[in-house]
């Protein structure tokens, strides 16, 4: 083989140019060692880690019902909010032995709301505030907590005992618990209470507090 091979080199090559050559090629064929094509095999299996749930944008909508709960006005009022709500990636975490986590984050929420009951037809607003939350070790539940303001816009009328004027303040706070029904889907559930006031910028301000559960979905993106 090295006699076919020194035929064909160009004349005058050196004697040990054959011999090299063919080293070459032995050294290209010759298998790879186990533990090298091992650790090409593990560095393409690893997959970069998912997300927690708190480190991603979400969004909910929810619906439910409201009553009124305390003696400030004299009329009876039922409403039925319709909340769009974006809770944003965590502020604060705090990772517990158990593996579960207790996270802080914001949210913000769009409200449109129909007025059952009272002499008022609707209200349209936005709120915001933190979002107190634990999650279990499996991220399959979670416990969610917030308190928080904003502001909306109803119909008022010249009833005496309803809103004074149309632009008013909310204060609520939002109890819910949230299931995985599966990945990027949760089912979310509990109390909504709200009070609606003008913050005495108008003479009549009965101030309405309600209370009632909400029902709604959760996806994550």
């Amino acid at each position: 083989m090295n006699d076919r091979i020194q035929a064909t080199l160009p004349s005058g090559a050196p004697r040990w140019l054959p011999l090299l050559l063919l080293l070459s090629v032995i050294g290209l064929a010759w298998p790879q060692p186990a533990s090298a094509q091992k650790r090409i095999d593990l560095s393409k299996a690893v997959a970069p880690a998912a997300p927690e749930p708190w480190e991603i944008t979400d969004v909910s909508f929810e619906t439910g019902v409201i009553w009124e709960i305390t003696q400030s006005t004299p009329l009876d009022y039922t409403v039925l909010p319709q909340m769009l709500t974006f809770r944003f990636p965590h502020m604060r975490t705090w990772e517990r032995e158990d593996g579960s986590a207790l996270v802080l984050r914001s949210r913000l929420s769009f409200l449109g709301e129909v007025i059952a009951e009272g002499p008022e037809s609707y209200l349209f607003g936005f709120h915001g505030s933190p979002s107190f939350e634990w999650w279990n070790a499996e991220r399959d539940l979670a416990v969610l907590y917030s308190v928080g303001g904003g502001v909306g816009f109803l119909d008022s009328t010249a009833v005496e005992g309803g809103h004074g004027q149309d632009f008013n303040f909310m204060w609520f706070m939002h109890l819910a618990l949230r299931h995985r029904l599966r990945e990027g889907l949760y089912l979310q559930y509990g109390a909504y209470f709200q009070h609606t006031s003008n913050r005495g910028l108008n003479e009549r301000n009965p101030g309405l507090n309600a209370l009632g559960p909400m029902v709604g979905l959760t996806w994550q993106w």
